[in-house]
């Protein structure tokens, strides 16, 4: 016997067999859309883990980033004891904006997206030094600079500048060298075995003394406070040496009273800049011929213009200032003049390049 169909009546909000009808099971879920759920779930959580994962993980690299270009007016280089004179132009000093500790993977990406933005190695920059430690050298380095602008500049212009109390200086440290987590940038050496040193060149000669192996021992000031470490030779061309570099740094009397604020920016870099405000302060005239020009470079005592990177950063930063002219060191020109835009872009050698390069830009030219 058939049996009738089965007809469904509404009963509130549910659906409800009528009297004798047999229910029908419910339909066993469907694996397929389990499966979805667990795809969908082990995404979210690679996703959330990746993301954790690139914030939290630091890598040894340094981001170059572009800075300020910041005009070198009265407020940062003021003159006393002697006349100085206004100008139409402007001279801009430039920085690099550099990563302070190890970037996470977030900010690489950043990094790598942006095309005024370098990442290098940090060993490449810092060497073997903490950031903490290159911080400090950097401030010692912007005081030795603003000293080496301001005696190349008065001496330029006639000036007789003298120098005491000479002393050797730690510049640089071989990340390979026995004196990794020994010796420190802007420790100065004293003595050598005991010998006294008050100049760089004084100190190889001393090492050279040693066989390779041989344990020597570097007398340092550091913080106002003597140290004798020992470090161990090793073999550079079969003579002994210890992986340092140093310079000579001096005490210097000034006729005149140059102050120089810089606002807690580190680094030799302005030290062309620099050198080149002072001498445009000290004469009547405008070197700049009314324009903005923006400069960058290590001065040297002998008035010699050295390198200093971040060159393509700091044409950014110049070109986003409205600078028209840029003087560079001639090593870094090709850098910055492919990321200059309009700006007609020096390259200069020495301080009498840079004053060659002003005057042909439509600045006055420096009799003295």
């Amino acid at each position: 016997m058939t049996s009738p169909p089965i007809s469904w009546q509404a009963s509130g909000d549910a659906a409800v067999p009528p009297p004798g009808a047999t229910p029908i099971p419910p339909a066993a879920p469907r694996r397929r859309h389990r499966g979805l759920w667990i795809a969908l779930i082990t995404v979210v959580v690679l996703l959330v883990g990746g993301a954790i994962a690139a914030a939290v993980i630091r890598v040894p690299k340094i981001i170059i980033s572009p800075g300020s270009a910041t005009p070198l007016d009265r407020r940062v280089v003021a003159i006393r004891g002697a006349p100085s004179y206004a100008h139409r132009g402007n001279l801009l000093f430039l920085t690099v904006k550099v990563s302070t500790r190890d970037p996470n993977l977030f900010s690489l990406l950043f990094a790598e997206l942006d095309s005024d933005v370098d990442v290098t190695d940090r060993q490449a920059i810092i060497g073997c030094a903490s950031y903490a430690e290159a911080n400090d050298f950097a401030t010692f380095e912007m005081r030795e600079s603003q000293d080496w602008a301001k005696a190349v500049a008065l001496r330029r212009l006639g000036y007789n500048v003298t120098t005491k109390d000479p002393r050797a200086v730690i510049t640089a440290i071989d990340c390979k060298s026995n004196a990794v987590g020994k010796l420190a940038l802007g420790d100065f050496i004293v003595a050598v075995d005991g010998h006294p040193v008050t100049t760089s060149d004084q100190v190889p000669p001393l090492v050279r003394a040693h066989k390779p192996g041989d344990e020597i021992r570097l007398t340092v000031r550091r913080n106002g406070q003597e140290l004798t470490i020992p470090v161990r030779a090793r073999e550079r061309g079969g003579v002994a040496f210890v992986g340092i570099g140093a310079e000579t740094s001096y005490t210097y009397a000034f006729p005149v009273d140059v102050r120089i604020n810089t606002m807690r920016v580190g680094g030799p870099s302005a030290g062309l800049a620099f050198t080149l405000a002072i001498i445009d302060d000290l004469t009547p005239g405008d070197l700049t011929g009314g324009k903005r020009v923006a400069v960058t470079g290590k001065i040297n005592l002998d008035g010699t213009v050295g390198p200093i990177g971040g060159a393509r950063q700091k044409a950014a930063a110049a070109r986003e200032a409205g600078a028209q002219v840029m003087l560079v060191p001639k090593e870094e020109f090709a850098d910055a003049r492919a990321n200059a835009g309009s700006m007609k872009v020096y390259a200069v050698s020495n301080i009498d390049d840079a004053l060659a390069a002003l005057h042909a830009s439509g600045g006055d030219a420096v009799t003295n």
